[in-house]
């Protein structure tokens, strides 16, 4: 399913139709794109730093047997 399906979904759950629906979805689907590149922004500074990654244990604190 796509994001724009997605959004749309969710609004009319949440309540919305009519011209309340598109006005929330255009402004839900506004936001995609800088949510985007902030995640794209995050990836870069990870991948470029020398701080190492985290694992699913360490984030969890999962302890090895």
């Amino acid at each position: 399913m796509e994001f724009a399906e997605q959004i749309m979904l969710d609004l009319i759950n949440q309540g919305y139709s009519g011209n309340d629906l598109r006005e929330h979805f255009k402004e839900e689907v506004s936001r995609i794109r800088p949510a985007m590149e902030a995640i794209l922004a995050e990836a870069k500074r990870v991948a470029v730093s020398e701080s190492g990654y985290a694992s699913y244990g360490d984030v969890f604190n999962e302890v090895e047997e």
